[in-house]
């Protein structure tokens, strides 16, 4: 038996390596997206025939491998961690049962087929289910993972190699006592859904597991998938040896010994546990984050040895988590928001909540900060978003939270105008699968309107995922999100900066800018912030001023001292001058409403909502966003229209117009060209018009989603 032992590589980066911005990425086209976590794919023309009458661009499946994450070579296909994970007398049929080597064989040619299938029917990206971290069996019974271990050799002919010399138990993740860690946690001798069996988590940064994972590619990318979802790519919690070496490594390229002595109390701190947040916890979660990132970058590579070409790297791990997307994911290609859980569901849209007789309350959902965030980063990274009718919704009340054909087309149309290339999930459902056909063709058909482009807005919203780690309360986040609502509803066209954007370059491109409940501002930031201000720019500062630095110090004045009078901080709205600029602090922003819009403009001296005319209730859900082809005179312009009902009960949207966008486009001085398009609707020439040094562009009505498209002669 030939046995693999393999060094242990460490992760060396530069000091330098986080805070230095690369060249922005520009917008892409969108895209449609089905998940089906289906069993029974293989040898089924059926399917094929199902999917080839509205084939999405990405087509994400099930443990649909030769060779599982968690079990190695099984019996069941389809579903994910959580399904297929037991055999009998356990589950009605032996889902986990290994297969033999011939088996295997025989599994790898149905898996061909059905990825060229497939292709052929119309399918860009095919991407199978894999885990980041998870195994199960039972290390004693040599069960699960562990019969396969036993029985490596066998496989030798799939290219596996040798069999990796340390017993897997040692490649799990472990606390600081050495105990295993559980994401998923259980009572009694089992895991329920791996019966009789136990899911144990494992380190990325475990070479042997590494080892495993890419082996795991390799064989998937040689059937003819693109590309893997990788879930739980943002699991690591792990002090093992491996990463207690890794992390020294680490901390010591970020910092000189005495940086380290003064901030940490230590030469050679060890991670921090979590239990404080601080200095110390946001530089072990980077160090964390940079692991994961690598793992990423390791399957990407063992995809694209096989293929010759780039192989689709598609996380889970967005939601709630924008210091992930920031820190771990932003060279995937992709990231999943899996959006399940909600007051009124997740799905887009409006909600009808019935109080008495024919009195309904209007809710709204969207999910304009999770695509907009990604593309604000302007990486590689694209947002993926998956929304249910609510994990935590009564099954009673999820009728008034389906997904409906118009949602669905508000689904498509708000990845399309928010994502700067983004894709939304609809499952395999014949009438869904012909929307999501009508916008698949459209976004091919017109590339040019979503491709190279980059943001352009009037206002910024200051968002510092790292806090999540610095201050560990919550209020910036939930802060962003009023500013968001606020801006949106205003109808005001605005970018996220995040802490590398906020320099005096960026600032001056914006009217005002908001910085939402921040505790810890850096210096460059704040004299960034300070310039920008006295140039004559509007700075909104909601809650308690920063008082920390990014390593959590306290300097001898605040951060924005040159800009706040400490004794405007007490009242519950303050505004000063500041040279040519503006400083409002705010104690307090309304969770809804256009409260913040009201204090921009009255600093501002002008109008900066991008809808002329009278406001409405129904009218402030129009959301519009605006995309600029950088050095030209040349705008894209999206409007989508969120009063369009969720429910089985398919009561198709309430049309919003007259409407008048009244946009400032640098480079326009004159009447531009002007033409709108609509994916369910006709294409047409409008009327576009110079006054008062804005664009006026006149839109008869607004179903869903339009796209108006602005050049200037």
């Amino acid at each position: 038996m030939r046995i693999l032992i393999l060094p242990i590589l460490l992760l060396v980066l530069p000091a330098a390596a986080i805070g230095d911005p690369p060249e922005p990425v520009l917008t892409k086209a969108p895209f449609t997206y089905i998940l089906d976590y289906g069993p029974d794919h293989i040898r089924s023309p059926a399917y094929l025939e199902t999917i080839s009458q509205g084939p999405p661009t990405l087509l994400h499946l099930g443990k649909d491998v030769p060779f599982t994450h968690n079990w190695g070579p099984i019996q069941a296909l389809g579903g994910e961690n959580q399904a297929y994970g037991r055999r009998k007398p356990y589950a009605d049929q032996d889902y986990i049962r290994r297969l033999s080597p011939e088996e295997t064989g025989q599994r790898i040619t149905d898996l061909k087929k059905l990825a060229d299938g497939l292709h052929k029917a119309g399918v860009t990206w095919v991407t199978p289910y894999i885990c980041s971290m998870t195994i199960g069996g039972h290390p004693e019974r040599r069960a699960g993972f562990w019969e396969f271990l036993d029985h490596w050799d066998e496989y030798r002919p799939f290219d596996l190699g040798s069999r990796p010399a340390t017993d897997p138990i040692q490649w799990l993740q472990v606390a600081p006592d050495g105990k295993p860690v559980f994401f998923y946690t259980f009572e009694g001798d089992f895991y329920p859904a791996y019966e009789p069996n136990i899911r144990y988590a494992v380190c990325q940064n475990r070479p042997e597991w590494r080892y495993w994972t890419e082996k795991i590619v390799e064989n998937i990318a040689r059937c003819g998938f693109d590309g893997v979802f990788v879930d739980n790519a943002g699991s690591l919690r792990c002090h093992c040896g491996v990463c207690r070496e890794k992390w020294q490594t680490w901390i010591q390229g970020r910092y000189t010994a005495d940086e380290r002595q003064r901030l940490f109390g230590s030469e050679s701190p060890e991670m921090s546990d979590g239990k404080q947040p601080g200095l110390l916890w946001a530089e072990t979660c980077r160090f964390r984050c940079a692991s994961l990132a690598e793992h990423l970058k390791a399957i990407a590579d063992a995809g694209r040895r096989i293929t010759g070409k780039p192989f689709v790297v598609f996380p889970n791990g967005g939601e709630k988590r924008p210091e992930h997307i920031l820190h771990i994911y932003p060279e995937a290609d992709l990231i999943m928001f899996e959006r399940s859980v909600g007051p009124h569901g997740t799905h887009p849209g409006m909600v009808l909540r019935p109080v008495v007789e024919d009195i309904r309350v209007k809710k709204y959902n969207d999910n304009v900060f999770e695509y907009k965030f990604v593309q604000c980063l302007r990486r590689k990274v694209r947002p993926i978003l998956l929304t249910r009718p609510g994990y935590n919704v009564p099954t009673s009340e999820r009728k008034l939270l389906e997904m409906n054909l118009a949602s669905a087309a508000l689904g498509n149309a708000e990845a399309a105008a928010f994502g700067g290339g983004g894709g939304f999930l609809q499952r395999v459902d014949p009438e869904l699968m012909q929307v999501q056909k009508q916008f698949r063709d459209f976004f091919e058909r017109h590339a040019a309107l979503y491709e190279g482009l980059n943001s352009h807005a009037d206002a910024a919203v200051v968002v510092l995922p790292d806090l999540a780690w610095l201050d560990g309360n919550g209020r910036h986040p939930l802060e962003v999100r009023k500013a968001t609502g606020n801006l949106l509803d205003g109808h005001v066209l605005f970018d996220y900066l995040i802490a590398d954007q906020v320099t005096a370059e960026n600032l001056a491109r914006y009217a005002a800018v908001v910085l939402p409940r921040v505790s810890h501002l850096a210096a460059n930031q704040a004299e960034a912030l300070r310039r920008y201000v006295e140039a004559g720019g509007v700075l909104v500062v909601t809650g308690t001023p920063p008082e920390f630095n990014e390593k959590g110090e306290r300097p001898a004045r605040p951060p924005l001292a040159d800009l706040i009078d400490p004794a405007t901080t007490a009242k519950p709205l303050a505004t000063s001058q500041v040279g040519k600029g503006t400083t409002v602090v705010a104690a307090a922003l309304p969770a809804e409403g256009a409260k913040l819009v009201e204090w921009i403009e009255g600093a501002a001296g002008r109008q900066v909502s991008a809808i002329a005319g009278p406001e409405t209730p129904a009218r402030s859900k129009v959301r519009v966003n605006v995309f600029r082809q950088p050095g030209k005179a040349r705008y894209v312009v999206h409007m989508v229209n969120y009063n369009v009902p969720l429910g089985v009960e398919d009561r198709g949207p309430e049309v919003q117009g007259p409407i008048e966008l009244s946009l400032r486009l640098p480079g326009i001085t004159s009447a531009p060209k002007a033409r709108c398009y609509d994916p369910q609707g006709r294409e047409s020439e409008i009327s576009a018009q110079v006054r008062d040094g804005k664009i006026r562009l006149a839109i008869p009505e607004l179903r869903i989603y339009k796209v108006v498209e602005v050049v200037g002669s």
